[in-house]
């Protein structure tokens, strides 16, 4: 009976730690406004974070002002596209999501 108590307390407190981490974890955003080489806004624009450790893609679409916030996205490196027909594909690779990182990155 002492066993069994005391494998169900260590259970417990695995349980108990664990549940911990995962509530400690942190997100981080991208955001910004999409302009063409006039410096006119666009909306429409498909915006795709890849997480390259991953693969794991989020995407969004400028608003009318031209502007995308993908919010909640777990810390790593990302890759960014932004594509609109007729105009040319932007890529940025190399960005490194830390915790509460906002970067702005203005395709």
């Amino acid at each position: 009976m002492k066993g069994l108590v005391i494998s169900f307390l260590f259970v417990l407190l695995i349980l108990v730690l664990s549940a911990g981490a995962a509530w400690g974890q942190a997100t981080a955003q991208i955001s910004g406004t999409v302009r063409d080489s006039s410096g006119a806004v666009l909306p429409g624009v498909e915006i795709t974070a890849t997480q390259t450790d991953t693969g794991i893609a989020r995407t969004t679409i400028t608003n009318e002002t031209g502007s995308y916030v993908l919010p909640s996205l777990p810390l790593g490196p990302y890759k960014l596209e932004a594509a609109l027909s007729g105009f040319r594909t932007f890529v940025q690779s190399g960005i490194l999501l830390q915790v509460n990182s906002n970067p702005v990155i203005n395709p």
